[in-house]
């Protein structure tokens, strides 16, 4: 969990590294749909690219809470996510680049 008090993983039952475009869009509308109600005591939250992945060649995604005191909030500033805000209900795409941090609120 990684200091987080929710976090997710939706991942392809077979070693995949690849999936298609239509495959991918439904991964993310059903993370988007389960992460507004696992992630719903946050302002945002997100979902990750897998940059850093332990598993290689297995297509996944991680979404979790952007809390400031979880282990990996160095990690997360670090990782391409797409930013999902729980009260105005918009999406942003981050792509970190050297010393940048989260979106301001």
């Amino acid at each position: 969990m990684k200091g987080h008090k929710e976090r997710l993983m939706l991942f392809h039952k077979e070693h995949l590294k690849a999936l298609d475009e239509g495959s991918i869009g439904e991964a993310y509308l059903l993370l988007a749909q389960i992460g507004a109600k696992f992630f719903s005591y946050a302002e945002k939250w997100a979902i990750f690219e897998p940059v850093y992945a332990t598993v290689p060649n297995h297509w996944h995604r991680v979404a979790s809470d952007l809390d400031e005191k979880a282990q990996d909030y160095g990690q997360i500033l670090k990782t391409p996510r797409m930013i999902i805000d729980n009260h105005d209900g918009t999406v942003a795409r981050v792509y970190p680049e050297k010393n940048q941090g989260l979106p301001a609120p």
